[in-house]
């Protein structure tokens, strides 16, 4: 069985919590919606493995 990370319509909470968490780790990240389109459209699509969601959320840089 393969369980989705983001099912259908769920991508503006994903967006949130990740906003979220990122800034309650004390860190900063440019929280428009635009520079995550593309992690979305990539994580929904399934062509990211966590590794690289990682990696993708790292080079955001600060707001």
């Amino acid at each position: 069985m393969l369980l989705r990370p983001l099912p259908a319509r769920n991508e503006y909470f994903a967006y949130g919590v990740a906003i979220a968490y990122i800034r309650t780790a004390g860190d900063t990240v440019d929280s428009s919606y635009e520079p995550w389109l593309d992690l979305i459209t990539d994580i929904s699509a399934l062509n990211l493995a966590v590794y690289d969601v990682a990696d993708r959320l790292r080079s955001m840089g600060p707001a």
